[in-house]
């Protein structure tokens, strides 16, 4: 849904029909600053976080680097992710702000930063044999191998995520340039 992407520009003068769900709605009327700037902000700091939009600058970075960098340069480096609005907000924006593929791609790649620190995490051993109870003990190595080569397969469905993503940008568009809105989808 957010394909107007100006992190410095007024997310809600941006993005007007997120104000329509309740958790992002309760957000900009209890915004008090003035132009809603600071829910403004957090909203960014929300997007910079879960979505994978191409002019995202850190889609790429792991989820704990990406914390750690909007932390440092957007709020307060103590900012409590965890708190259960912030929570609530960021369920919302991923039910509401992406669409089935984004989630998805978001899902892959989340499960693929698991399994690649798994993987560093995990040393290579070989099968042994313990003789004091003659039984062998199952090595590292074929398993991790195979997890290795998996991974390359589990890119290739990445990549036909995001082909996908680029299709459904591309369906979006509409005369002039505009966005066709969930309504104009049918979605809801």
């Amino acid at each position: 849904m957010v394909k107007t992407w100006l992190i410095n520009e007024n997310y809600w003068t941006l993005h007007p029909m997120v104000q329509e769900f309740s958790a992002f709605k309760k957000l900009h009327s209890k915004d008090k600053s003035k132009g809603k700037k600071e829910s403004s902000k957090l909203m960014w700091g929300i997007a910079m976080l879960i979505d994978p939009h191409e002019d995202n600058k850190l889609r790429t970075q792991p989820h704990e680097t990406r914390i750690k960098i909007i932390n440092e340069d957007w709020f307060d480096p103590k900012f409590n992710w965890n708190h259960p609005e912030i929570v609530e907000l960021i369920e919302t924006y991923k039910d509401f702000c992406l669409t089935v593929s984004e989630k998805e791609l978001v899902r892959y790649e989340k499960k693929l930063a698991q399994r690649g620190d798994f993987i560093d995490r995990t040393n290579y051993s070989l099968d042994a044999y313990d003789e004091d109870s003659g039984k062998v003990i199952k090595g590292t190595a074929a398993q991790l191998d195979k997890m290795m080569v998996d991974s390359g397969k589990i890119f290739d469905e990445l990549e036909k995520i995001k082909e996908k993503i680029g299709k459904e940008d591309i369906d979006g568009q509409l005369k002039g340039g505009a966005i066709e809105s969930a309504a104009d989808k049918g979605e809801i």
